[in-house]
């Protein structure tokens, strides 16, 4: 890995949110959240960071701009709220550490930046006033972001180095190097009654070697694939699957059969079938790479901060329990 990057390159992580991803993936049919909230549920307070709240809406809008505006499946919803919700609390998080650590943009620079954007919508006959509203979003708000964007960049140069890069590649080579999978799934649909548990049962089968996958996808699945066995063929970490489903089969050994995994398509049950190794270098992967090592300084900073501001869920809205992916739904 080189040395040099371009600056095109960094500035990406200034405004993608890590699991932006993720979140884009899952809309399809049903009514949008964000479409159908009332005034009233916008302003419920959903957490708390210190004494700073997070509100309902900040979530519905930043979920709307990871959807573009599209409907989401409401199986789906509550686990794309937790994510999102986690995304606004660990930046927060680290924005609070940037102001512990003394890193944070100067208020001179902000209180400019906004100026600046004054005037520019006074010479397009519009008023800041107009802006925010148009957003939905206060001043306070506005004057994070400007924040944000002023100080994740200067983290961001320091964290991500070349050595970095190689070691995180080396470490995690299958997710980088164009290591293929190949792949068969159980499907179970989300509206179906104790899903879960029922993918949990099936699993509890096919591990005690009470029935073959391959039967078991052929009597269960509710995917095309389940008349085949369940069998999918080949996938690459950064495809179509989505995040979620891909993350399970690469953590995977040709043979294991992942715990239940939950997606807008439902619930799944993936076993890896064979593997594909891949040649790429951590120079063919780096755009993914410094994606994957923002993520980790969001929540390696995000973690730090804990220790000096807490957070607190109201649960009004779903969440993910501190430490871990266990959803807690109201």
């Amino acid at each position: 890995m080189t040395a040099k990057r371009s600056q095109n390159s960094t500035r990406r992580h200034n405004t993608r949110i890590p699991l932006a991803a993720a979140v884009a993936a899952c809309f399809c049919i049903a009514t949008s959240a964000a479409q159908s909230e009332s005034a009233d549920e916008a302003d419920v307070v959903v957490a708390t960071i210190g004494d700073e709240p997070i509100y309902a809406r900040d979530v519905e809008r930043l979920l709307k701009k990871a959807t573009g505006g599209k409907d989401v499946n409401p199986a789906a919803l509550p686990v794309l709220q937790a994510q999102v919700l986690l995304e606004i609390v660990d930046r927060r998080l680290v924005a609070a550490y940037a102001r512990r650590t003394k890193s944070d943009a100067p208020r001179e620079q902000i209180d400019a930046a906004v100026k600046k954007l004054e005037s520019q919508l006074a010479s397009q006959g519009s008023s800041l006033d107009g802006y925010l509203r148009q957003r939905s979003i206060g001043e306070a708000d506005l004057r994070r972001q400007i924040a944000w964007r002023s100080t994740w960049p200067k983290f961001l140069a320091r964290y991500i180095t070349p050595e970095r890069l190689e070691t995180h590649f080396k470490a995690h080579r299958r997710e980088f190097d164009g290591t293929e999978l190949s792949v068969s799934q159980i499907l179970l649909r989300p509206d179906a009654a104790g899903a879960k548990t029922t993918a949990e049962s099936i699993r509890g089968e096919i591990v005690a070697g009470k029935i073959d996958f391959a039967e078991a996808a052929r009597k269960h699945s509710a995917a095309p694939s389940g008349k085949d066995g369940g069998r999918l063929g080949w996938i690459a970490r950064h495809d179509a699957m989505g995040e979620t489903f891909s993350r399970a089969a690469f953590a995977l050994q040709v043979g294991q059969v992942s715990k239940p995994v939950v997606t807008r398509f439902g619930v799944h049950l993936i076993r890896c079938d064979e593997i594909k190794p891949g040649n790429k270098t951590a120079a063919d992967a780096g755009a993914q790479l410094e994606e994957a090592l923002a993520r980790e300084l969001l929540g390696r900073l995000a973690r730090l901060q804990r220790r000096y501001t807490a957070v607190k869920y109201t649960g009004a809205m779903p969440h993910f329990k501190p430490g871990t992916r266990e959803l807690v739904v109201p």
